[in-house]
């Protein structure tokens, strides 16, 4: 009687381990958070004309702050003015200035501490078209911060939206793959286990 409660204990105890491995083992798996993304939306461009382009955001959330450089061709465009954007009903209140011939950076900073999610836009941009050819405006270095100071996992599409977006984006994906690996060990320390146990429970 003692022999069979001892081996149902032991049996209770083994799985209640294997349980709670399991358990950590997803805790440690970081859950991928949804991507957003960031495009330019640029009307026809004609000579002689003021347009407005908009940089639109899809899927963001808890977004809080964020920068990005406007990039373009001097010799076809002029930014005359960046607008504010909005995402449902929350304003996104915009700064700007030029960096140099041919690039303005555009800074952002949700008011409260709340943050925001949705689709929207970031902001509006307005462009004198001085020359004749391609603007070639794009985004480059941008990055997106939530109401707990982390990157937020954006989609630029382009290339150019490296440097300090990057950076993150690179640790964020090493983070990662230190995680699959502890989960990976654990899953196998608990198939070593129970792998032990049935050999045990075979000879008695």
């Amino acid at each position: 009687m003692k022999k069979k409660l001892w081996k149902g204990l032991e049996r209770s105890a083994f799985f209640g381990i294997c349980f709670a491995a399991l358990i950590a083992a997803f805790a440690a798996v970081p859950v991928q958070a949804q991507q957003a993304t960031v495009s330019i939306d640029t009307p026809e461009i004609v000579e002689g004309s003021t347009v407005y382009a908009t940089v639109n955001i899809d899927s963001v959330e808890n977004l809080d702050a964020g920068q990005f450089d406007l990039v373009f061709n001097p010799d076809v465009l002029k930014i005359v003015g960046v607008e504010n954007g909005s995402i449902g009903e929350a304003e996104v209140p915009v700064q700007w200035r030029s960096v140099d011939n041919g690039k303005v950076r555009v800074i952002f900073n949700l008011e409260g501490v709340t943050g925001v999610s949705g689709s929207g836009q970031l902001a509006s941009v307005g462009l004198e078209v001085i020359g004749g050819g391609k603007g070639d405006l794009r985004i480059s270095n941008g990055l997106l911060g939530d109401t707990e100071a982390h990157s937020i996992n954006t989609d630029w599409g382009v290339t150019e939206a490296s440097g300090i977006g990057a950076d993150l984006r690179d640790a964020e994906a090493e983070d990662t793959q230190k995680a699959a690996s502890g989960f990976e060990a654990v899953l196998t320390l608990i198939g070593l286990t129970t792998a032990m146990y049935l050999a045990r429970s075979g000879q008695r």
